[in-house]
């Protein structure tokens, strides 16, 4: 398991998934998505122990909404 906590409000370089993972905010508001430019409001808000399914070959970035700092763990299934 991975977890990524360098999230900032500003989205994320893009990491390209190997596997299949499930993605899931373990503490703040994070946004993901799969577009390649995307705008501020793009993709969809993962709150607090909220998580999702993301398939392999996608390239999924993030970012954290809110002042509060945001935690993201990814693990392949």
């Amino acid at each position: 398991m991975a977890i990524i906590t360098d999230a900032t409000a500003s989205w994320s370089n893009a990491i390209t998934l190997a596997e299949d993972e499930i993605w899931q905010t373990r503490f703040g508001s994070v946004f993901i998505t799969t577009t390649a430019t995307p705008a501020p409001d793009d993709g969809f808000n993962l709150l607090q122990g909220e998580g999702v399914l993301i398939r392999a070959g996608r390239e999924v970035r993030y970012r954290k909404e809110g002042a509060t700092q945001a935690a993201i763990v990814r693990e392949a299934v």
